[in-house]
Order: structure tokens, then sequence, then C-alpha cells
């Protein structure tokens, strides 16, 4: 597939001014979340329970952890049901006398 220098304005260079005009909106996009950003710190430190919104905000984050870990990482076996396989292992499985 042949790729074209003209950038259907009738001037060349298509592919560079396509990768300069994505950076630069690349770039104006992170300013705008930079400035946004910036607008909310500022928000945020004209109130007067900083303080608690931080303690606030450290606890949610710390849950929000405890309850990531306990989906990913491995349950254990509850010692009772542990120590019941460990019997039928030695023992054999029950049988009935009935």
């Amino acid at each position: 597939m042949a790729v074209s220098s003209q950038d259907g304005t009738g001037t060349g260079g298509g592919l560079g001014r396509d990768a300069v005009q994505l950076l630069a909106g690349i770039v104006d996009l992170g300013l705008e979340q930079a400035e946004a950003a910036l607008r909310q710190v500022r928000g945020l430190l004209g109130r007067s329970d900083l303080r608690e919104l931080a303690e606030d905000g450290h606890q949610e984050l710390r849950t929000r952890g405890g309850l990531l870990l306990d989906r990913i990482t491995p349950t254990s076996e509850s010692h009772l049901e542990a120590l019941a396989r460990r019997s039928a292992a030695v023992t054999g499985p029950p049988t009935s006398d009935a």
C-alpha cells in the first residue's frame, strides 16, 4: 500500500504534519487536565476540613486496597476442613454400618 506525501490540502509532508498535530493534541489535552487538577487543588486548599478530608481519603484507599487484595489472593482453607481432609486421607472415607 503506497502512502501519499500529500495531506489532502495540496501541501507535502502529510505524515509529519499528522504526527505533529497528534502530538499537539495530546499536549493540549494534558494541559487541560493539569489545569483542571490545579483548580481542584485550589478548591481543596480553601476548605476548613482539609485534615478530615485527607483522613477519609486515606481510609477509603486502604479499604479499597483491602477489598482488592481479598479478591485476588487465594482464600485459605478453614482449619477444621484441613483437619477433616487429613483425617480422611489417613483413615479412608467414612463408611455406614447400617
